[in-house]
């Protein structure tokens, strides 16, 4: 957690918050010295600094070995636009190092440490990884290096490489009937969602310490989707590593997940309930119509799901030929949809729900991965094939929705998921955490995000804390939100970049609790547009006649009309959110 923290050469003392106060002041081990021998030893080191920075950056090759067990493979330093990831180059001079630690009976971890030569404001970034993971998350590191935040950054490849899980589908995603080794890796499987975070943090935090002087006075980790579920894990086994977490999309319940995503491609697997692209744009659009206007503003978008009554009957083809428009649903279409709306249920008598369903005004996405089957060939059967059944023939058609549900949970549970509700160790610690999903996420279901922090509330504050009182965890739902970010074919006008590493810097060292809600911006159709994410249950309110593009015209505001009950019946939690609970308390 928090260290406190000294002037270094390369530290932006005029960044850090004084925990004891709420003001900055600047942090100095030379207060007690005359100000002309502070200057003048000033004057001495920046000009060391300045002429010297290259050579310490090449100078941490030396320390092959931290007392972390990491090994140091290589220092390297980059000037101002040395470094391109994907189109993104580096804003400022930085240190990279790469190393690797060692772990379980014979696996190892890469990770790398991006320390800024200059405006570092002792503050840490751990970045998490997206799918199976097997690479290093670089692109989101850059984008945390140039942030203005004065983060040192890592990031790792979670245990386990491409180059050795690769089966033709790019990286490390599976495919049916393909051998995956890192999934008969009980350790690597671990560390993959458990454990990576942890194995690099420590050494990672030693780098830093003998770049600057100094070990980082705040530790954070962003990471969404697979992240996400690192984020859960770092606050359940690891809840003095990190000041503050951000969770994205959670896949931190994955055995449940990947039977999502196997039931949502056992719904459309027949020429009789496919349905095509054009027909879901098609399902969005009226249900958009529909809904728009709930909270008062005309912009082609469903502020809260929950609040939209949509008549699912009304897609259905009538019984004497085709409707005015052209396009509507046949019976088994109608009822594969419903299927998805409603999510993964037990086959046998309870027909209790294992994970929630999709949500309206997310179906145009549905032609991507999670309902068309390719996340369930990337995710679920490769899971099912390599580690369950040990079986690369073992056909998926024949998974027990209710037996084999159990087998699962008990053996790949402990190795995957990180669904404990009690986080009071992360909580007592200090640790804050913004949970955020978005409502038209086609992958994972936004509503688990919502079941999930209610679980979180009332197992760590009580069975009659409000998530709106959660002192620890505040969670964003996020209007038109796609999957860890924008839906960009078929929300393009919605921001797709999410300010929540200044939200939760300041939430961490401020103590504000996002009471002004978060800046979101940058949509993918080019508009210069803002928009506020509130904390859930609050919702952006238009002012009246404020700029509809502009995040400051909005106030967080107290659901209002029909979202009101639907907000009561979310606290309180309806049948197949009890169902959910009471699925995760067999676990």
């Amino acid at each position: 957690m928090s260290k406190e923290t000294t002037t270094h050469p390369r530290i932006k003392t005029d960044l850090l918050f004084d925990k004891s106060a709420n003001s900055f002041r600047k942090y100095s081990t030379m207060r007690a010295l005359p100000n002309l021998w502070v200057f003048a030893l000033g004057a001495c080191l920046l000009g060391v600094l300045a002429s010297d920075i290259p050579l310490e950056c090449s100078s941490l090759n030396n320390s092959s070995t931290t007392t972390n067990g990491a090994s140091v493979v290589s220092a390297t330093y980059y000037d101002v636009g040395q470094k391109n990831v994907s189109g993104l180059v580096n804003q400022i001079a930085f240190c990279g190092v790469s190393a690797r630690v060692k772990y379980g009976r014979n696996s190892s971890l890469t990770f790398e440490v991006w320390l800024p030569d200059k405006d570092y404001s002792s503050r840490f970034m751990a970045i998490g990884n997206g799918g199976q993971a097997g690479d290093i998350g670089y692109a989101d590191m850059m984008v945390e290096l140039n942030s203005g935040l004065g983060f040192a950054v890592a990031g790792g490849d979670a245990g386990h490489s491409f180059a050795d899980n690769d089966v033709g589908m790019g990286g490390t995603l599976g495919k049916p009937g393909a051998y995956q080794p890192y999934l008969h890796n009980e350790d690597e499987i671990k560390a993959w969602l458990h454990d990576a975070i942890n194995l690099f943090t420590p050494a990672a935090k030693e780098i830093i310490n003998n770049f600057y002087g100094q070990e980082p006075r705040y530790s954070y980790f962003r990471g969404c989707s697979a992240g996400g579920a690192q984020g859960f894990s770092l606050a359940e086994f690891y809840p003095d590593q990190f000041d503050g977490i951000i969770a994205g999309c959670p896949a931190n319940w994955f055995t449940r997940l990947m039977l999502g995503f196997l039931w949502n491609q056992k719904q459309f697997n027949t020429t009789e309930t496919s349905i095509p692209e054009s027909t879901l744009e098609f399902m969005q659009n009226s249900v958009i119509k529909e809904c728009d206007l709930i909270d008062g503003v005309n912009d082609n978008l469903v502020e809260n799901p929950l609040a939209c009554t949509f008549n699912i009957s009304s897609w259905a083809c009538p019984e004497d030929g085709t409707p005015a428009n052209g396009t509507c649903l046949e019976p088994a279409q109608i009822s594969a949809v419903k299927a998805v709306y409603q999510g993964p249920v037990r086959s046998d008598l309870t027909n209790a729900s294992l994970y929630p369903g999709l949500s309206l005004a997310s179906e145009a996405g549905w032609f991507l991965p999670s309902v068309s089957g390719a996340l369930s060939n990337a995710f679920s059967i490769p899971l099912l094939q390599n580690t369950l059944f040990n079986d690369l023939s073992y056909d998926p058609a024949t998974f027990d929705w209710s037996s084999q549900v159990d087998l699962l949970d008990e053996k790949l549970g402990p190795l995957i998921n990180s669904i404990n509700t009690n986080l009071s160790s992360f909580r007592n610690n200090g640790g804050k955490m913004i949970l955020y999903a978005g409502w038209a996420d086609p992958n994972i279901a936004p509503m688990w995000s919502i079941q999930h922090a209610e679980a979180v509330t009332r197992g760590t504050l009580g069975k009659e804390t409000s998530i709106a009182d959660n002192d620890f965890m505040k969670l964003v739902m996020i209007p038109g939100g796609g999957h860890c970010g924008s839906n960009i074919a078929k929300y393009p006008h919605v921001p797709a970049n999410y300010d929540v590493s200044t939200a939760i810097v300041e939430w961490v060292e401020k103590k504000n609790g996002l009471k002004e809600g978060i800046k979101s911006w940058g949509p993918t159709n080019g508009q210069n547009r803002t928009r506020k994410l509130c904390t859930w249950p609050l919702v952006a309110k238009l002012k009246e006649g404020e700029d509809l593009d502009n995040w400051e015209s909005y106030s967080t505001s107290i659901i209002e009309g029909p979202q009101a009950t639907i907000a009561r019946k979310s606290e309180t939690l309806d049948e197949s959110t009890r169902g959910v609970i009471k699925e995760r308390e067999r676990v």
